[in-house]
């Protein structure tokens, strides 16, 4: 599974996304596919911008390069390439990530990842990669700062900790008048003279909180909330783009081969933001759809381990270890404190003592009859450092499999590690606004930098000139670096002699480019 190799089915499935330009007689536009591979080539490339690839697309050897390497026959210009991959489908883009999994699955590269029975552990989480000010498109979610709240009671609690900042609490006891309290940006509570809010005395007077009409309701949440406006008129949106990702991974294995990532985004019509919830139950939807025979178990982090979410998985006979945290579990990590649980413990080779607590079969929370098997863990190293986790999982737990479920469910860490800080540290520029367009340029610049990404991982696990080349260099940094500098300076006829040239020395493999 070489870059050549993987680069042709990638090519092979974009040229199967027909664009009504590729169709029309009058005139022989670039293709779709050639821009799609142009930007799948600036990633692959790690160019730190559409403008830094777009000065260097004309030199000949970049041309000759793209063409050789990437099968890129017209180069697009940076505007040009922006309009195509606007147009282009997110829903078929990701195609290409099934047929590179497939091809790693052939060739008996996943069965490295197998882990607990031949399951395959499937590590989910969130991150962001586009926020903006000012641009923004039609699928732009939209977050608004110091935006206020506001909250009808019938008694002021002694602890306002829990309300969210910048809220109003509107306050009938039914001995007292109406009274106004502010939570500050730090928790603190401010009583507020209800005059203060030009047009409130007048809905209030003479009213009690139960006789208040829905339309009364919304009158005083304008009034207040105009109020609020002119007391902090410093509000601020803030446009921005999400993606929910998730990634095969293993505990003894640094690389990992992420699935297609899902878009956490407005739809077309929609008016309310899209949420990581949404986001994750199609991806793993799609997952299983795509994948109908792997079996896998979810890893995620404490924000997953909720009822809906669980059933969501069982229904796609998909197994989970996902965190639990006691402020967000009162009622289950009460219960276990009630509950005989069976404690075990061991140390490792290199020091740490591993202390485990667990239950099976115990209510997640006091809302639904829900059952699920309970881990608690501590880890004590040899200088007496203590880190303590805790999961949720449908697997059942015994003292055989509970050190490989802990270490399953710690695994947790490397899709942020492994692949959220490695587009962004590495040369990727994730963080960078490559474009963002009108429809779907930043999604799909998101995920073709994503598949780049897959396509170097699937390399360093299988490729073994890619394994010597990358052996020559203390960091992958050094290796893109080099990778590009020969991409520029030299002609080069296939990905092979681009490898060998780093592994043995450009002399004998490249030639230079001396028209």
């Amino acid at each position: 599974m070489s870059a050549q190799g993987l680069l042709s089915v990638v090519r092979h499935q974009f040229n199967k996304i027909k664009s009504p330009r590729d169709l029309g007689t009058r005139s022989k536009p670039i293709t779709q596919t050639d821009c799609l591979m142009s930007a799948v080539a600036m990633f692959s490339l790690k160019f730190p911008s559409l403008l830094k690839f777009d000065e260097s697309r004309e030199e000949e050897n970049i041309k000759h390069n793209l063409r050789t390497l990437y099968g890129v026959q017209q180069t697009p210009c940076d505007t040009y390439m922006r309009e195509r991959c606007d147009e282009a489908d997110p829903d078929k883009v990701r195609k290409a990530y099934k047929t590179i999994l497939s091809c790693a699955q052939r060739g008996k590269a996943l069965e490295e990842f197998a882990y607990l029975d031949n399951h395959y552990l499937l590590a989910g989480d969130g991150t962001g990669f586009f926020a903006s000010h000012n641009t923004h498109c039609a699928n732009c979610c939209i977050k608004h700062y110091n935006k206020c709240h506001i909250k009808f009671i019938l008694n002021l609690p002694e602890n306002t900790s829990y309300f969210k900042k910048n809220t109003y609490l509107l306050v009938k006891n039914p001995k007292q008048p109406w009274e106004i309290y502010y939570i500050d940006a730090d928790k603190k509570k401010i009583k507020i003279d209800p005059n203060a809010v030009k047009g409130l005395q007048e809905i209030l007077l003479d009213k009690s909180r139960k006789n208040l009409s829905s339309v009364e309701k919304e009158l005083i949440k304008e009034l207040v909330t105009s109020y609020y406006r002119i007391e902090h008129p410093e509000e601020q949106v803030i446009y921005y783009h999400n993606m929910f990702c998730a990634a095969i991974v293993h505990p003894d294995k640094k690389i990992v081969l992420p699935l297609a990532p899902e878009p956490i985004m407005k739809t077309d019509g929609s008016s309310k933001n899209d949420h990581e919830r949404n986001a994750s139950k199609r991806l793993y939807a799609d997952a299983r759809r795509e994948h109908p025979h792997m079996k896998f178990i979810v890893v995620e982090d404490a924000l997953a381990s909720h009822v809906p979410h669980l059933k969501d998985l069982k229904i796609l006979d998909m197994r989970y270890i996902i965190g639990a945290k006691p402020g967000d579990h009162k009622f289950l990590f009460d219960l276990v404190k009630k509950s005989p649980c069976n404690e075990y413990s061991h140390q490792t080779d290199d020091g740490k003592i591993h202390r485990y607590r667990y239950i099976n079969q115990v209510q997640l929370n006091n809302s639904h009859d829900f059952k699920v098997n309970f881990l608690e863990y501590w880890e004590t190293d040899k200088n007496g450092e203590v880190q303590h986790f805790s999961w949720v999982t449908d697997i059942a737990i015994t003292d055989r499999n509970v050190y490989h479920l802990m270490k399953g469910g710690r695994v947790n860490w490397r899709i942020e590690n492994n692949i959220f800080n490695t587009l962004k540290n590495q040369d990727y520029h994730f963080s960078h606004n490559f474009g963002h367009g009108y429809k779907n340029l930043s999604t799909v610049f998101g995920m073709l930098m994503m598949l780049a990404f897959f396509i170097d991982q699937v390399q360093e696990l299988c490729c073994q000139q890619f394994k010597k080349a990358r052996a020559k260099f203390k960091s992958r940094t050094s290796l893109w670096e080099r990778i590009k500098s020969l991409f520029t300076s030299f002609l080069i006829k296939c990905w092979d002699d681009l490898f060998n040239a780093i592994t043995f020395g450009t002399g004998a493999v490249l030639n230079p480019n001396t028209s």
